[in-house]
């Protein structure tokens, strides 16, 4: 009896946020493709192109707009359920809106759980796909501007770090490079070579001169190879990232954010977004906990008003996430407020309208 009542309301669950999810990310596409249409016809883009990309692209909109499809089949299947008195029916054979709630706050606490297992494991590979056919396919920008870049700047420690002139990525080569040893505050060696490449292992220095300080005077060494291996970069770290830092996965973006302390550049808005990976997922549990007592009550005026009601609860709840957002990319709030702050507050006014509900 239990059991059949758990399937009864995650099948009515799952039926509409499968609808919702195909109705709404069919509405996000066409959206897309009217904005995108001029391009795809200014480049000559083929048809078939346009459909691999578009597959791609919902991936993205599963990954960005789960858990707004949580909130409206929530509100759909469980007010459907009200409307037909079948939740009313419920209470009064003794069923509590504790039971009702448990199967779908379980789901969809799993589902959390799950939507950032793909965000990690399956969403960032077929991502990079997209992006690189919107650079190249799309807007038709060269890919020989991402073949090499220069002024490569790295700091390995506080007394260690290097620069290199130009780097050629796909032959893991750079030309031109400096690497300057410090020791209290002064310059106790310094390693010049025309040519850096990494081999099987590390990174090995060509036809290069080191210079050595002391206090007896410099010491002049040539080389014509020395072994660099405390530089702890990879190839992949010296490429130009492609896309927004957001769509890369966990792990690379943390690597991404290393980088970018150890080169001195701006990483408060990466930081953030490294957070919200956990963060933003655990929408989908929190809207469920406040949209379902209210769903499942219809007040005076009838469903349309509860669906109102939870609903407005759920925007001003994406809108204060978005506000929080943007003060940690300003660096007015922590990273992990600005990532976990709301989805407290809204924690406990769920938990709140929970249980002041009529049971």
């Amino acid at each position: 009896m239990i059991k059949q009542l758990d399937r009864y309301l995650l099948r009515y669950f799952i039926t509409a946020l499968v609808t919702v999810s195909l109705a709404f990310g069919l509405l996000i596409v066409a959206i897309n493709m009217v904005e995108e249409l001029r391009r795809f016809l200014d480049n000559q883009v083929p048809l078939a192109q346009i459909a691999v990309y578009y597959t791609y692209y919902v991936g993205w909109i599963v990954k960005s707009f789960l858990p707004v499809f949580v909130l409206l089949a929530a509100l759909i299947s469980i007010g459907i359920l009200a409307r037909r008195n079948e939740i009313l029916a419920l209470k009064a054979s003794g069923v509590s809106l504790y039971r009702i709630s448990a199967p779908l706050l379980l789901f969809t606490f799993l589902l959390s759980v799950g939507h950032i297992c793909y965000n990690e494991l399956i969403f960032p590979e077929p991502n990079k796909k997209r992006v690189e056919m919107r650079e190249y396919v799309i807007k038709k920008h060269s890919r020989d501007a991402r073949l090499a870049t220069r002024n490569i700047y790295r700091q390995v420690n506080k007394n260690l770090f290097f620069v290199i002139n130009s780097y050629n990525i796909a032959m893991m080569e750079g030309q031109d490079i400096k690497i300057y040893h410090t020791r209290q505050d002064r310059l106790a060696e310094l390693v010049t070579a025309r040519r850096i490449r990494f081999t099987s292992q590390n990174w090995v220095l060509y036809d290069g001169v080191r210079r050595i300080f002391g206090d007896s005077g410099e010491t002049f060494i040539q080389f014509d190879s020395l072994p660099a291996g405390y530089i702890e970069d990879r190839p992949a770290d010296f490429e130009v990232p492609l896309g927004k830092p957001e769509d890369m996965g966990y792990e690379e973006l943390k690597r991404y954010i290393e980088l970018m302390k150890r080169t001195g550049g701006p990483y408060q808005h990466e930081l953030v977004d490294l957070k919200l990976k956990l963060s933003f997922p655990f929408s989908s549990f929190i809207v469920i906990l406040i949209c379902v007592p209210i769903a499942s009550n219809p007040k005076r005026g009838g469903i349309a008003v509860s669906f109102a009601l939870g609903a407005a609860i759920a925007l001003f709840y994406f809108v204060c996430f978005k506000v929080l957002q943007s003060l940690g990319y300003s660096a007015k709030l922590n990273a992990d407020f600005a990532a976990w702050l709301i989805n407290g507050i809204f924690l406990l006014l769920g938990i709140i309208i929970m249980f002041t509900a009529r049971k």
